[in-house]
């Protein structure tokens, strides 16, 4: 009797050994976190591009006379007004021939007004009078022509501005020189010139609102519209040439300055999109995210594809749907499956 109670209890010991395990991982209380939703929703692309500070207008300046350069008045950067003396020429030789030119006018003058009694009278012919006032007009002219030419000895600025670049020095002859004695700058507006990728182009249009900083001035921002778009590539950069034009109040920006320009692109196509901070990255380098079930109060871990920053979301490629509700905070200390309280 002993004996086959004790096999009926080596049986059962047995059977309680073969018997499946519960293999469902136990949890302890459920994980507080919060989440957001997936959204799917059009999208605005910030353009960046390097920049160059370019001179609203720039006007090069030369001598319409020649001859040698006697006196310069300005130097680079001066304010100037319009109509200020910038330079001037050796005027001996001007001078010399609008004094032969006022001296031959007064004395055809002269002529005119003591012979036109006569002519008058009846007593000079009418060839001779002609010749007088043939005379007359020629003298006018030539004074006129030798007062311009002595005018010409100055070099006078068009308009408002800023000497930018002065290529000249007394002594030198105005023939040769090379380069434009003076340039003026007008930098009460400026144009900042960005090259734009031929994949780009088609983004960009007049009128789009640009902002830019300058590391000159230590980071400072600024704001300005694009004005020009050109519609010819570089040859050999294969960009096109934009210009954002902007208002320079206080002529801090100057021609030269090297500026990071950003330009917003809106686009009517959709994208969804997840806040990045809901995105993690496994042992196998994967992108995933934890996907809260509303209906269980637990999470699922979902392997995504991602796509574009923008701003502070990530678009989302593949294994999301818009209203999906993701993990934001407390992902951290969530496994699969894992309770949660949202």
């Amino acid at each position: 009797m002993k004996i086959k109670l004790l096999t009926i209890g080596c049986a059962l010991a047995l059977l309680a050994g073969c018997a499946p395990k519960d293999k469902t991982p136990k949890f302890a209380s459920p994980i507080n976190v919060t989440y957001a939703t997936v959204v799917n929703q059009s999208t605005v692309e910030h353009l960046s591009y390097s920049g160059t500070v370019e001179a609203g207008q720039t006007i090069p300046l030369n001598f319409e006379g020649t001859g040698t350069v006697q006196k310069v008045y300005v130097e680079a950067g001066d304010n100037v007004r319009e109509g200020q003396l910038l330079a001037t020429l050796d005027k001996t030789d001007a001078k010399n021939m609008y004094e032969m030119a006022s001296a031959k006018q007064k004395q055809a003058q002269d002529a005119y007004d003591r012979l036109k009694t006569v002519y008058e009278k009846g007593s000079l012919s009418e060839v001779k009078w002609v010749e007088m006032q043939t005379n007359l007009d020629q003298a006018n002219s030539s004074l006129k022509i030798a007062e311009n030419n002595l005018q010409k000895c100055d070099l006078k600025s068009p308009v408002n501005g800023v000497v930018g670049r002065r290529n000249i020095e007394p002594g030198m002859s105005s023939i040769l020189v090379s380069k434009a004695p003076f340039e003026i700058v007008d930098i009460k507006q400026v144009n900042i010139k960005i090259a734009i990728p031929e994949k780009e182009i088609g983004k960009l249009k007049k009128g789009d609102d640009a902002t830019f900083t300058v590391g000159a001035l230590g980071g400072k921002e600024f704001s300005g519209k694009v004005t020009t778009v050109s519609p010819v590539a570089d040859m050999l950069s294969r960009t096109y040439e934009a210009k954002v034009q902007v208002a320079n109040k206080n002529q801090e920006l100057m021609p030269g300055m090297v500026c990071d320009v950003n330009i917003d692109y809106s686009t009517d196509a959709k994208r969804l999109l997840v806040p990045y901070i809901c995105v993690s990255k496994d042992n196998e380098n994967q992108q995933y995210v934890y996907i809260i079930d509303k209906a269980n109060k637990k999470v699922n871990k979902r392997i995504i594809t991602t796509g574009q920053y923008f701003d502070k979301n990530l678009e989302v490629l593949s294994g999301l749907a818009e209203g999906d509700m993701v993990v934001k905070n407390g992902k951290e200390k969530l496994t699969d499956n894992c309770p949660v309280n949202f």
